[in-house]
């Protein structure tokens, strides 16, 4: 267990660090990209403890994977609560992991409930593991979800190919997901996700509990600058044209006009490829990813413009011709008032009064509230706002704090205590 400090109880803690392990080395995190086998065994095993407490396992087409608690009866609505498995390359043990753990440790205590009288539940529960949220082999990120929200075709989503050009289908079918399996779940009357802040606020406000009222916009792009392979050594400087000298120059000129600009988004290139990335040839073709976020999309519309307009200047000084292949936007969002105002009360009521703030990351919740099915995202506090990292730490009370509210408002909407409105 990292530190002896990861989860509250025992029980919690055994499947916690039986997920957390999979695909995790020495000093470097957990891998566990989405359809590898990794992620198989982590589905495996997630669905395994499922069962064991009275679930039934379900997938769909894009491997969303449901464990369903039919309590209510056919016919009754759903509530559905979760995260995902995948990581990040050398990611941390938390982010995901422990929304899909914690919604099913929610789910099996209200099972026991309902199996002792104790609840009466109006609506079924599914728990959701949602695929490729992260996005670090497929793009784009929150592929399950948007699939099953309807922002995203399936077969567009299945045709995705990684950088081995092995496409999702593919992958998903290496490890055993191949089309709709069981029962799925409809669309729910409501999506409640637990997640780590990956940020400081919490910390800050020395608060246990944020409700997340809404979320940044981002614009994505992907860019590359195309050149001409040639020999490192004889051919004249002047006849080269280097797409790697593109690409720097470009990331050098976007730090540059974003900061001069703009200096309030948070900006990044954090993905380079380059083609044939031989030491002996010069690169033909330089690929990266950039990406901006900010909370208007006014700003960021005219901020990724003046990036555009620097990566074409880069293009012309190097002879290099520039390719735009991918370039967009995500609206910022806006979760469920009513749903926000019940995990505000909930959470009053196990004492953890809550503090009201933005996401700036994206999350599986946001893509199904974008698409009108109501959500609330919940957050718990990351030590020293570390995300995507080795490092990342929640410590066991802050857990144990999500856990109870996260619990308490799965009653309170399971026994019927909410009206889902549609837009």
């Amino acid at each position: 267990m990292h530190d002896g400090r990861t989860v509250p109880n025992s029980k919690f803690a055994a499947i916690f660090d039986e997920i957390a392990n999979i695909g995790a080395t020495p000093n470097e995190g957990v891998t566990r990209l989405a359809a590898s086998p990794e992620d198989g065994v982590a589905r495996g095993a997630f669905a395994k403890w499922m069962k064991q407490g009275g679930a039934r396992i379900a997938h769909d087409a894009i491997g969303n994977q449901f464990a369903c608690f039919d309590w209510a009866g056919d016919d009754a609505p759903w509530i559905f609560a979760g995260s995902h498995l995948d990581t990040q390359p050398r990611g941390g043990r938390f982010d995901g992991t422990l929304g899909v753990l914690s919604a099913g440790s929610a789910a099996l205590e209200l099972h026991e409930q309902v199996s002792s009288g104790r609840v009466r539940p109006a609506r079924n529960l599914a728990v959701v593991n949602w695929t490729n949220e992260e996005g670090a082999r497929y793009q784009p990120s929150l592929t399950g979800s948007a699939v099953f929200s309807g922002a995203l075709p399936l077969d567009d989503a299945l045709a995705l190919r990684d950088g081995a050009g092995i496409s999702l289908k593919e992958a998903l079918a290496a490890i055993g997901v191949v089309g709709d399996k069981g029962a799925v779940p409809p669309s729910p009357e409501a999506y409640l996700e637990l997640h780590v802040e990956q940020g400081r606020k919490l910390l800050e406000a020395g608060r246990q509990i944020g409700v997340v009222e809404g979320t940044w916009a981002a614009r994505k792009a992907t860019v590359r600058w195309i050149g001409r392979a040639s020999h490192t050594g004889p051919t004249p400087m002047k006849d080269r044209r280097d797409a790697l000298l593109a690409a720097a120059q470009g990331i050098a000129g976007f730090e540059t006009v974003i900061a001069a600009n703009h200096p309030l988004l948070h900006r990044s290139a954090a993905r380079l490829v380059v083609e044939p990335n031989s030491p002996n040839v010069v690169v033909d073709r330089a690929t990266v990813w950039f990406e901006l976020r900010g909370p208007s999309v006014a700003e960021l519309d005219a901020a990724g413009n003046l990036a555009l307009a620097a990566f074409e200047k880069v293009a012309d000084d190097t002879g290099t011709q520039l390719e735009i292949v991918a370039d967009a936007l995500r609206n910022p969002a806006s979760m469920d008032v009513t749903l926000m105002a019940i995990v505000r009360r909930v959470a009053q009521a196990c004492n953890f009064p809550p503090e009201t703030m933005r996401s700036v990351a994206g999350h599986d919740a946001v893509a199904l509230q974008n698409r009108g099915i109501s959500s609330a995202l919940i957050f718990i506090p990351s030590v020293d706002g570390i995300a995507h990292h080795p490092d990342e730490l929640t410590h066991p009370d802050d857990v144990q704090a999500g856990l109870t509210v996260l619990t308490a408002a799965l009653r309170h909407l399971v026994e019927g205590g909410f009206n889902a409105t549609r837009r």
